[in-house]
């Protein structure tokens, strides 16, 4: 049968909350560190052991890692770009001048190349490398968009010479295994060994009895799928990332590829991202986000995911309920 994981955030983070989920029958809830810190997390936490002692029952609590990241700087004022203006990227802050974007991964300038694509802000913006210097590459707007401060940028088809883990994650991991989590998902699995580092580290530190989730979410993963499924104990199909790093048209073909991999080698499999993200505000589904809940089941997910529809959206009870009249409709067949 298809469960349901939930993302904590202050829309459930309350023990009444957190009593309905669990009647629901929600088991998991992941941590996504990305937006905690440790303080809040222990917070959460413990409120969560002391709802389990009410209940006499047990969630498992899953820490999300926030990976690698890199970003623009901070601006004080969003930068409005026309669709084929050219402006600068600069990776030394201050080198930036008024129109230009800073970069905080310093080997941008080595690892792109004339023609590779740069997505800025989550994939929303995309600029084409033209011409590169010694401390910036000049950039073509394909669209017309506004940056903001601080904005995600993706290099799909770039290997950049990041650790998957940060000191931040290593450090995140400890608290996991200090703190009650039963599960750790790593973000931006690159290869099998990746997942060995981090196995290696959880033995090291008393952790060994954590479960690893690989997070599939970049060309790497995917060129590496049998070998990090092989290492990791589950798999997350995570499509958000992964639809900024490959053309959005072959995210379903890899989340079918992944799930029916997984299935071959008995690896519980979590869809994730979206599932019903116009839920976040609104009470009811598209059609279109009931079909891919639906899909995901009938493909063989062992999860399915809500993300900020429980974190932080208004309607993350009714989120549940909706995921669970579709799984018992996907598994009637």
């Amino acid at each position: 049968m298809t469960n349901i994981l939930v993302t904590m955030g202050p829309a459930i983070n309350n023990t009444e909350m957190l009593t309905k989920l669990y009647n629901d029958g929600v088991r998991i809830l992941r941590f996504n560190f990305p937006h905690y810190d440790q303080e809040s997390a222990l917070k959460d936490a413990n409120n969560i052991h002391e709802v389990e002692k009410k209940l006499g029952g047990k969630f498992d609590l899953l820490l999300d890692t926030s990976g690698p990241q890199i970003r623009t700087g901070v601006l004080t004022t969003p930068i409005s770009y026309t669709i084929g203006e050219k402006f600068r990227i600069v990776v030394k802050e201050n080198k930036r001048g008024d129109r230009d974007l800073f970069c905080d991964y310093p080997k941008l300038i080595n690892d792109a190349q004339i023609d590779s694509i740069i997505k800025i802000d989550s994939g929303l913006f995309d600029v084409k490398v033209i011409e590169k210097g010694s401390e910036s590459l000049v950039v073509e707007a394909l669209i017309s968009f506004t940056v903001g401060s601080r904005r995600h940028v993706n290099l799909p088809g770039i290997h950049c010479d990041l650790p998957t883990l940060t000191p931040q994650d290593f450090d995140d991991t400890l608290f996991a295994t200090k703190n009650g989590f039963s599960h750790i998902a790593m973000s931006f699995t690159r290869s099998g060994k990746d997942i060995q580092g981090l196995r290696d580290f959880l033995k090291q530190n008393n952790g060994s009895q954590i479960k690893i989730m690989a997070k599939i979410e970049n060309q790497e993963g995917i060129g590496n799928l049998d070998e990090i499924i092989d290492a990791s104990d589950m798999i997350m199909v995570a499509r958000g990332d992964l639809g900024t790093e490959l053309p959005l048209e072959t995210i379903p073909v890899h989340q079918m590829n992944i799930i029916k991999k997984c299935k071959e080698k008995n690896k519980p499999v979590i869809v994730a991202t979206q599932m019903l993200e116009t839920m976040i505000t609104n009470p009811i589904p598209t059609r279109a986000e009931v079909s891919d809940i639906f899909y995901a089941v009938r493909e063989g997910a062992d999860y399915v995911m809500l993300s900020g529809e429980t974190a932080v959206g208004k309607y993350p009870l009714q989120c549940v309920e909706v995921m669970k009249k579709v799984i018992e409709q996907a598994e009637k067949l």
